[in-house]
């Protein structure tokens, strides 16, 4: 949960702050991170005929969030929907998204836990409508693999009863959440929100895989004494940290051996190093993967 606050205001307060405000929020990250609209449903993952009828970005506790809702009608693979909702929020880091999937598996262990969020989301459904909340139940919580977690949702209102399916997944440093809701009176279809949760965790994992696009590159003068910096190249995947090893080189860039103790971003020739030339091989990784790129070798050191 979001650190300070209690699982049911993620579980309504996510959906609560995309509806009413929107907002940026800047990010100080070592490569650009995937956009939020590229990591929940699209029309794509639905059957033919889905539609999409409102999105938009939205800041929660600070973090930046999105919200893409579906017409009523779309279909997953069993009946057409009344409601379905994609929610992604970034957090800090993949550690703090961690911490919190496993603080909502947790208090929805508990029954008081599994109330509140029921009460929390049953009352941020109905608000602005004309229906009328009377009792909510949420059941124990399911496992979808992963980190992923389904709960069910019955709410019950003076115009009948409205049967909802939640699906929760993390994924590096995104939280994101999927909200099915069938016509009222009739039940979710069994396997929607499995097929919900795994559309977006392809994305999720599409979104993450780290691939340098520009090789990293070797700044500086290549003498003995002057130290040499690496310009990391550009990737996309969001990769969270790098990591590096320089190595000698021969004359023309080949038979390359690592660096005894060469791993910081810079390094600085020594006399063992004369004639010879050097290259650097960056790993950029995250929570999902890792690749290493290399550079070009640098002119041979006098």
């Amino acid at each position: 949960m979001i650190r300070g606050l209690r699982s049911a205001a993620v579980v309504a307060g996510v959906l609560g702050a995309c509806f009413v405000g929107s907002s940026s929020a800047a990010q100080r990250v070592s490569a650009p991170l995937p956009s939020l609209a590229s990591v929940v449903l699209a029309t794509s993952d639905f059957a033919p005929g889905a539609h999409v009828a409102m999105e938009k970005s939205a800041t929660l506790a600070g973090q930046p969030a999105f919200m893409r809702a579906f017409k009523s009608g779309a279909k997953l693979g069993g009946q057409p929907l009344l409601l379905a909702v994609s929610v992604a929020w970034l957090e800090p880091d993949a550690t703090t998204a961690r911490a919190d999937v496993m603080d909502l598996q947790r208090e929805t262990q508990t029954k008081a836990g599994r109330q509140a969020i029921a009460k929390a989301w049953g009352t941020s459904f109905i608000q602005g409508g004309k229906l009328r909340l009377r009792s909510t139940v949420v059941s124990p919580p399911v496992s979808l693999g992963e980190g992923g977690l389904r709960l069910a949702l019955t709410i019950d209102t003076n115009a009948g009863t409205v049967r909802m399916a939640i699906g929760f997944v993390q994924m590096d440093r995104v939280f994101n959440f999927v909200v099915l809701a069938a016509p009222v009176n009739e039940k979710v279809a069994t396997g929607d929100i499995s097929r919900a949760v795994s559309a977006v965790r392809q994305h999720l994992r599409a979104a993450f895989t780290v691939v340098s696009t520009s090789p990293p590159t070797i700044v500086g003068t290549p003498q003995q004494g002057q130290p040499l910096t690496v310009d990391e190249g550009a990737w996309t995947g969001a990769p969270s940290g790098f990591t590096y090893v320089w190595s000698r080189c021969d004359a023309v860039g080949g038979t390359c051996a690592p660096i005894d103790g060469a791993t910081a971003n810079a390094y600085v020739p020594a006399a063992g190093d004369s004639g010879l030339t050097i290259r650097v091989t960056v790993t950029g990784s995250n929570a999902v993967g890792s690749q290493q790129a290399t550079s070009a070798q640098s002119t041979p050191i006098p």
